[in-house]
């Protein structure tokens, strides 16, 4: 055995010595104990704080990057692509900021607090306007289900916001990952909300155009709160060895992002209460209807739901062979659960009747009447 330096042995083997696997054993023990060292490292508190900050730095690469990733997002939404709202985030540079932010709290940096948060809202203010320009320019284009997905903040999406912040922050401390892999993943749940929220309010859509702003809102808090706790768990702290150790050190220096932070949960748990119940009244209606209505070969293609003040209509489209009667809708009428408000539920129906149109004479199958009108037909060969 003979050494290149002290932290590299190199084991030289015979080919015709029989003890070549006692060697290769010991080689693979040798790779063992080094990555050992590699996985071991220590954190560079002073590179990791350079990094942050300039990160959190108004340069021009964040800026033409993030504005890359708004038009990337914006047409991924007005797309419908779930494909391309996924890629924007391979360009997007929204952690940066966040973490010059998380770090100032912990550090009780306050001019670096105020260096962050400028970048971060001229950022905002940057891909929120590339939203209502884009809005704007394709205003014949409808509403799709990608932008009306970011209009539901529930408590669902304040933990993966916490847990991205919390990745994002243990990739910019760990000396062996890459701060980009998991900053452009944190930056997806930035990006779409910010430009969703942009295209809403381009189509007159005050209400959804706010939700989907709350979203991304509530993301940055969240990523905010996260980051600093990662970042005081780590050993980033200035101070005297009294606040340095003390947990309310750390809550009284994020104390506003905190508050901050539980009124949106309360808030957020309110709306995920609110979508279950939904989900729960509307599952319950379609059961009962499917029950009375799915019979005679008669298929239910959708049902809808319309509040109005005093009672909720209820709008199933039907095609089938026999239409249901006014009296077997208004028996259906009594049973139908109350919706979320107490008041009663009342369905309409759109019948399409179904025509069955075949040759007169069929060389594989020959059906009669009764069998030309079953939805599914056996023949001998099943």
């Amino acid at each position: 055995m003979q050494k290149k330096d002290q932290d590299i042995p190199t084991i030289i083997i015979d080919e015709h010595n029989p003890d070549q696997n006692k060697y290769e054993l010991l080689k693979e023990k040798l790779r063992y104990k080094q990555a050992l060292r590699e996985n071991s490292k220590k954190i560079d508190h002073k590179q990791v704080r350079l990094n942050i900050q300039a990160d959190a730095l108004p340069s021009k690469t964040f800026f033409t990057m993030n504005a890359l990733a708004a038009i990337i997002a914006g047409y991924g939404l007005l797309a419908d692509s779930t494909a391309v709202v996924i890629g924007a985030m391979l360009v997007a540079m929204m952690l940066g900021p966040i973490s010059g932010i998380a770090l100032a709290f912990i550090d009780a940096r306050w001019v670096l607090l105020r260096t962050s948060l400028s970048t971060l809202s001229l950022g905002v203010i940057m891909i929120y306007s590339i939203g209502i320009i884009m809005g704007f320019i394709h205003s014949d284009l409808p509403i799709t289900n990608e932008i009306l997905a970011r209009t539901k903040p529930t408590t669902i999406d304040l933990m993966i916001a916490l847990a991205g912040g919390a990745a994002g922050a243990f990739a910019a401390v760990s000396p062996r990952l890459s701060v980009a892999v998991v900053g452009v993943a944190v930056a997806t749940a930035l990006v779409p909300p910010l430009v969703a929220s942009g295209l809403l309010l381009a189509h007159g859509q005050f209400q959804n155009s706010a939700n989907a702003f709350l979203l991304a809102f509530t993301n940055m808090v969240a990523i905010q709160v996260s980051s600093s706790l990662v970042l005081w768990i780590t050993g980033f702290r200035r101070g005297s060895d009294e606040e340095i150790n003390s947990i309310w050190e750390f809550i009284k220096r994020n104390s506003i992002s905190l508050i901050i932070l539980i009124i949106l949960a309360i808030y957020l748990t309110f709306n995920l209460l609110q979508s279950i119940h939904k989900q729960l009244y509307e599952t319950q209606i379609k059961q009962q209807i499917s029950q009375n209505l799915n019979v005679n070969n008669n298929v239910i293609d959708t049902v809808q739901f319309d509040p109005h003040e005093n009672f909720t209509l209820v709008r199933a489209s039907i095609r089938g062979d026999i239409a249901p009667t006014s009296a077997e809708i208004e028996k259906i009428n009594t049973q139908l659960a109350a919706d979320r408000n107490g008041h009663p539920s009342y369905l309409q129906i759109r019948f399409t009747p179904v025509q069955i149109i075949q040759p007169l004479s069929l060389n594989t199958v020959h059906l009669n009447d009764q069998e030309a009108q079953q939805l599914s037909i056996r023949t001998g060969t099943d």
